[in-house]
């Protein structure tokens, strides 16, 4: 009796082995694969009144795509420490402006307008998920830092006025993780996702300031007032949705209503319409690198 009762032990301890040695197996296999998709080394955010990427951070996203972020916190590869002899531009804009780190820095539109436009460079400053408030702030807080000649605005059509709130968005602040590290972003996105946990945001009594959102077109104003008066060449461009382009649906945006003078706003609806545009987009608002390739030729022809 004895003899069965260790034997049927030891199957069962034989059987539990070999499925924790499954699971084990699983769990770096489907780290093995989430980092050759490119998880485990997120972009990280600072967050004082609004939000903005770290400065000083280089990291290989997904599929292999560099995203660089230099020290005065512009994705570029372009060297702004030695800048005295040539046109200094600068790109603001949400999600659509920032590209996406699916496109690698020298496949942004940004990137390959320089490349277009000699002896110039460019900085781009479009971060993810922000609103007209946010753009506003990050426009006075670098025009107090850093000397430029043109500030572009390139925009999704359904960019918004008021303020986006980081702690609404899952973006780390600080990325601690040695082990598991693709694993641990997928499944902090899910328990952020479903409000389960989050894993994100430094635990801070951060003071959150309701912005008024009539007064962002209002601020957009005096914001480039001050610029033109420095001499600063200003254009804004709004990029449509693929939504906007397969309903054959050219909406006036609030943009084209700020009427001043030497502003060149410009609804690229047009352009992009009469194009293969489904060919030029990753998804229903962001570009491609197709997408990113002939959206730098495009507003090159339109600001010679």
């Amino acid at each position: 009796m004895k003899l069965i009762l260790r034997n049927k032990l030891n199957s069962i301890l034989k059987k539990t082995f070999k499925v924790i040695l499954l699971l084990v197996f699983l769990v770096f296999l489907t780290e093995f694969i989430l980092r050759g998709i490119g998880f485990g080394e997120p972009l990280l955010y600072q967050n004082n009144g609004n939000y903005i990427l770290k400065p000083n951070q280089e990291v290989k996203r997904f599929k292999g795509s560099k995203v660089k972020i230099n020290k005065f916190g512009m994705r570029t590869n372009y060297k702004w420490s030695d800048n005295k002899n040539v046109n200094k531009i600068i790109f603001f804009g949400d999600s659509v402006t920032f590209g996406g780190s699916y496109v690698d820095n020298l496949n942004l539109f940004s990137e390959k307008f320089c490349k277009i436009k000699k002896n110039s460079i460019c900085g781009n400053y479009g971060t993810n998920g922000y609103k007209l408030e946010n753009i506003n702030l990050r426009i006075e807080k670098v025009k107090s830092k850093l000397d430029f000649d043109h500030l572009i605005i390139v925009s999704s059509s359904s960019l918004t006025t008021g303020k986006s709130i980081f702690f609404d968005f899952p973006f780390y602040e600080n990325f601690n993780y040695k082990i598991f590290k693709s694993t641990s972003e997928i499944l902090n996105h899910i328990l952020f996702k479903y409000k389960i946990a989050n894993n994100y945001h430094e635990k801070k009594n951060y003071k959150i300031q309701n912005t008024n959102n009539e007064s962002s077109i209002e601020n957009t104003k005096i914001i480039f007032k001050k610029l033109h008066q420095k001499g600063i060449r200003i254009d804004l461009f709004i990029l449509p949705t693929l939504e906007n382009l397969n309903e054959k649906k050219k909406s006036k945006h609030f943009l084209e209503d700020i009427i001043l003078d030497n502003i060149n706003i410009i609804n690229l609806y047009e352009e992009i319409y009469n194009q293969d545009y489904e060919s030029l987009y990753f998804n229903n608002a962001h570009l491609n690198e197709k997408g990113h390739d002939y959206l730098s030729k495009l507003l090159y022809k339109l600001l010679k």
